[in-house]
Order: C-alpha cells, then sequence, then structure tokens
C-alpha cells in the first residue's frame, strides 16, 4: 500500500507532470511531421487529427522557452562572447514557427475545418458537357442488349442528413432499411433478366456469362465456383465514424442474399473486397451477423479495432490482399499495377459493385482531400480497388496532367482483363447514397426523377436507387447522364453560389475507348492475351433529362445503343 502512495505521489509531482506532457508533445510533432510532410491527406486521418493539437502546443511551448531563455539578462552575459549562439538558436526558433504557422495551415489545417480557411476561386477544368444525344457507337452486350434498369425506393434511405454526428450514420440500419434494399435489388435484377423470380434471373445471368465470354453452352453456376463481390471503400477504416460515402451494408447485403438464396452459392465462396483499404466495422458485421461464412478481403492482416467474427470469436473471413502479378496494360510504364490479389486472379465470376458517384470536386466547404484526377468513379474506376498500384495510376488518369482529351486509359485495361473485369457477370451502381467526389458526404439529387429537397442539407431526402446492366459501358453512361443532370439550377447558396455537383472534363473519353477499343479515338492498340480487345459495351447520351431515352427506347426494332427502363415503387416511369 505504501508503495502505490507513493508511486501517486511521484506522479502527481510536478517535475514528473512536466516531463510527461514535453514527451508527449515531442512525440505528437514527430508523429505528425513522419506521416504528414510526405502525405498532406493524412492529416485528415483521425491519428493525426488528435495529434496535431499536441504538436502545436508543442511547438508554441518551445518557442515560448527558447525565447525566454535568450531574454535572460545573465544568460546573455554568459553568451556575450558567443553571439553566433544566441543568433542561430534565434533563426532556428523563427524559422520553426514560421514553417509551423504558415507553410502547414495551408495544406493541413484545412483538413481539421469543416468550413474553408482557403480564398475562393473559380473552378478550372470543370466545365464538360455531353455530346450529340442518341448516336450509339460500340457493341451493346446483354440478355436484351445494352439495357440499363433502375429502381428507386424513396423510402429505403432515409438519413436525417446529420453530416458531423458519429453517432447517427447514414450507414446504420435505422436509417437505411434493409429488408426495402433487397427488395430493391430483386426488383432491378428480375427486370434486367426479364425473370419472374430471383432464382430465374441468377440461372440466366450464369448462363449469360459462360455462353458469351466462356463459350460453355446452358452452363449455370457450378458447386466450389468463386464469386468475387468488388465494393468501393474509398473512405473506410477501422474505426470509421464519419458519415463520408462507401458501399452501403445493407445493399451488400442484399447482394449476398441474393447470391446465396437464390443463386445457390455456398458463403465461404463469396468474397465481399476492397484490396486498397480497410473494411469498416459496420460493414463486416452487418454481413456475419446473417453470413457467417462469407469471407472479406482487405488491403491488410485483420486489425485489432475491427470487430471478430460473432459465430467464431476470432478473424474467421476477414482476409488481407495476397499479392500477385496478374494485370497487363496496353500502354504506359506500370510496375505495383501489375499486381492483383491472387484471390481474385483465383476466382472464378465477379460481381462490379459500385457506387453511383463521381471522383472529383473542387470546392471543400463540407469535404476535405484534393479535388480528385478524373470525372467519374463507377463500375470503371471501382477497380482502382482491384491492384496494388493505384497510384501509379493516377497521373495518367488526372485531366490536368497526363489524362488530356482522348488519351490513353488503363481503365479499359483494367475492364477487359481476362483476371479482372473479364471475369464480371453483373454491374450494379449503389444509388442510396451518391457522391460528388471521392471524399464526400451523400449528395441530394434535386432534379428529375429523384427531386430530392437540398436545403437545408439536413433532410431525409436521397436519391435511393439501384442500377444493374450486363453492359459496362452502357451503366457508366447512364450514370454520368444522371450526375449531369443533377449538376443543373443546383447551387450552394451559403458558399458563394457554386454548383453542388461539377462534372469534370474529359468525363465521357474513357467510355469512348471501352465502347470501341479496336479503333479508339486516343490511336492505342488495346491488347489483351495476345489478342485486340473487342468492344465492352454501348456508349451513347440520352435524349434529354426529362425523358432519358436511349437509341433503343426510340426504336426498339433498329436502336443499337442503349435501353433504359426505370421504375419508382414497383411502378414502370
Amino acid at each position: 500500500m505504501k508503495l502505490l502512495l507513493r508511486i501517486r505521489d511521484f506522479m502527481n509531482s510536478k517535475v514528473i507532470q512536466k516531463i510527461i506532457m514535453i514527451t508527449l508533445g515531442a512525440v505528437a510533432l514527430a508523429w505528425f511531421l513522419i506521416r504528414v510532410i510526405p502525405k498532406p491527406s493524412r492529416a485528415s486521418y483521425p491519428c493525426q487529427r488528435a495529434a496535431f493539437p499536441l504538436a502545436s502546443a508543442f511547438v508554441i511551448w518551445l518557442t515560448g522557452v527558447v525565447s525566454s531563455l535568450f531574454g535572460l539578462k545573465h544568460l546573455g552575459r554568459k553568451f556575450s562572447h558567443k553571439q553566433w549562439v544566441v543568433i542561430s538558436c534565434s533563426i532556428a526558433t523563427m524559422v520553426l514557427l514560421i514553417a509551423w504557422l504558415t507553410i502547414f495551415p495551408s495544406n493541413i489545417v484545412d483538413s481539421f475545418a469543416l468550413t474553408p480557411t482557403k480564398e475562393y476561386a473559380p473552378a478550372v477544368g470543370f466545365d464538360w458537357k455531353p455530346g450529340a444525344s442518341n448516336q450509339p457507337i460500340g457493341e451493346a452486350k446483354g440478355i436484351f442488349p445494352g439495357r440499363v434498369v433502375m429502381v428507386r425506393d424513396p423510402k429505403a434511405a432515409h438519413w436525417a442528413g446529420n453530416w458531423k454526428e458519429k453517432n447517427d450514420q447514414w450507414w446504420l440500419d435505422k436509417n437505411t432499411d434493409k429488408e426495402r434494399v433487397s427488395r430493391m435489388l430483386s426488383s432491378t435484377i428480375q427486370k434486367l433478366t426479364g425473370a419472374k423470380n430471383d432464382k430465374s434471373s441468377w440461372k440466366k445471368i450464369f448462363e449469360y456469362y459462360n455462353q458469351s465470354v466462356r463459350g460453355l453452352k446452358n452452363r449455370g453456376y457450378q458447386s466450389g465456383e468463386v464469386v468475387a463481390v468488388k465494393i468501393n471503400l474509398n473512405n473506410s477504416s477501422v474505426d470509421k465514424q464519419d458519415n463520408q460515402t462507401d458501399a452501403t451494408p445493407q445493399m451488400v447485403l442484399a447482394m449476398v442474399r441474393q447470391l446465396v438464396n437464390q443463386a445457390g452459392v455456398s458463403q465461404k465462396n463469396i468474397i465481399v473486397y476492397d484490396a486498397r483499404r480497410q473494411i469498416y466495422p459496420y460493414m463486416l458485421t452487418e454481413i456475419w451477423n446473417e453470413f457467417k461464412d462469407v469471407r472479406f478481403m482487405q488491403e491488410n492482416a485483420p486489425d485489432s479495432k475491427q470487430p471478430v467474427n460473432p459465430a467464431y470469436g476470432d478473424y474467421t473471413g476477414l482476409e488481407a490482399a495476397d499479392w500477385v502479378e496478374g494485370i497487363t496494360y496496353s500502354a504506359g510504364k506500370f510496375n505495383k499495377a501489375k499486381l492483383m490479389p491472387r484471390q481474385i486472379k483465383e476466382a472464378t465470376y465477379l460481381i462490379n459493385l459500385a457506387i453511383l458517384k463521381l471522383h472529383s470536386y473542387p470546392y471543400n466547404y463540407m469535404e476535405d482531400g484534393d479535388e480528385g484526377q478524373t470525372a467519374l468513379t463507377m463500375t470503371g474506376k471501382n477497380h482502382a480497388g482491384s491492384i496494388k498500384g493505384t497510384s501509379e495510376l493516377h497521373s495518367i488518369l488526372n485531366t490536368k496532367k497526363e489524362g488530356v482529351k482522348n488519351a490513353y486509359s488503363p481503365l479499359v485495361d483494367l475492364a477487359a482483363s481476362p483476371n479482372l473485369g473479364g471475369k464480371t457477370i453483373l454491374y450494379v451502381l449503389d444509388g442510396l447514397y451518391c457522391g460528388r467526389k471521392w471524399r464526400c458526404y451523400p449528395s441530394h439529387f434535386p432534379n428529375y426523377p429523384f427531386n430530392n429537397k437540398v436545403e437545408p442539407y439536413e433532410n431525409p431526402e436521397w436519391p435511393s436507387c439501384a442500377l444493374a446492366s450486363f453492359d459496362g459501358v452502357a451503366i457508366q453512361s447512364v450514370g454520368l447522364d444522371i450526375m449531369y443532370a443533377q449538376s443543373k439550377n443546383n447551387y450552394e447558396t451559403s458558399y458563394h453560389n457554386v454548383p453542388r455537383i461539377l462534372v469534370r472534363e474529359n468525363a465521357d473519353d474513357f467510355l469512348r475507348e471501352m465502347a470501341t477499343p479496336q479503333n479508339a479515338p486516343s490511336g492505342t492498340k488495346y491488347m489483351q492475351g495476345g489478342k485486340p480487345v473487342q468492344s465492352l459495351g454501348a456508349f451513347e447520351h440520352w435524349d434529354n433529362d426529362s425523358t432519358m431515352r436511349y437509341s433503343r427506347n426510340l426504336n426498339p426494332k433498329k436502336g443499337k445503343g442503349i435501353e433504359f427502363l426505370h421504375f419508382i415503387a414497383g411502378k414502370n416511369k
């Protein structure tokens, strides 16, 4: 007992407390500098947000100590014959303080603010407009060629929009009705395939893929074959609490329910993955609570902050990507971008479950992070989470660097790769909570057919939809037209009246490359497996925002492009 009291008195002494505070400040400063200087965007990470105040306090304290030290008369006399010491220390102190207060705030402090600290400047390179309507190119894919189906249930997503709160997130079951989402996805798949029930739909899905891609007639799913589901978790973390957009747990659950209960895929043969991020806790528990043997794959090994599988009490079903070479490119020089997860290379089929979302936005009055590199982050760019060297693609996709008009697009190679995009049996866009940027909060869609209220932001009206297609080019063409339509007459009156949604330049260039890779606008000779890449799907723009008709809607018999069917609450619109 006496020993404990002595330890308590020792720890409560002012000297020890000062030593602890100084040590914490020094460690926080070192950690912050080591992590943030190489990559300033890390300043928004929770650990750096915690370290920054301690580091700042330490810098200010250190500056005061040094200044006071050389202001003392007796020390001044002591160092009077060594003026170089005083001058050097003073200069070093001034440089440290100026650097901290001027260089870092311009790049880092903005990451902590919910309102911008930078002066407003008009956006550059966000003036894209679609070309001529109903001029289809490429070869439409699907049981019904070029068909894209959208089903919307306004009651499925009903989050109140409290984006600053960390206990009322959009991804909670109380804010997103998983039963309505499951019914919505079921309806979408049935209308895409023309089947009367889900089991028949999946029979058609597998048979269509096996016949058209593998040359196997009347062959459905076979026991033991692995189905990978690629989701978008760009803003995920092991302790995610924010409201930034990611794959919706309820939509992923709906897809797993379809695969297990309707398609007959064993749980252990389903891999849900994003190989460039850690999977956030609620996503894991949402699936494991119902399907304990479904596998998840992420960038690294399980983290102690992630929940264990409740059925096993450990991390059974959560694995790290095992990187192997598997991707080839038709142009450019890539290294780590050639690597993909072994688990996906060995899978038989793939479902591309992306988000209805743009990749770039120039203003940070809500979000943080850079403005992005390219226009879309739908099913094409979703595979940035299927390769290791994602950063190697950034410059070539960036429209302000190498991604100029009609440039080579590595997204074509990812989509055509026999080890990756070539395995795709179904393309889906999660449109429950859509986004305007790679890192963003969900966006309201004020225009037809959604007609969401946008002010105040804190309101429960969202796009709340799902889109599906066999055609990876067609579904992104429709997604782009939707996003462009929602950018019109949609202004943020509280911040310089800027558009809430903007589409970056060259937005549809990669879709034109995908539609006609054998005669690509860039002049690139796209090759996969030693053979020229053939058309990956149909591209065109709809006639107008109110009718949303493509060539096959206008002329079902002679149309060569896209057919768009959209339904609201079960009624054909």
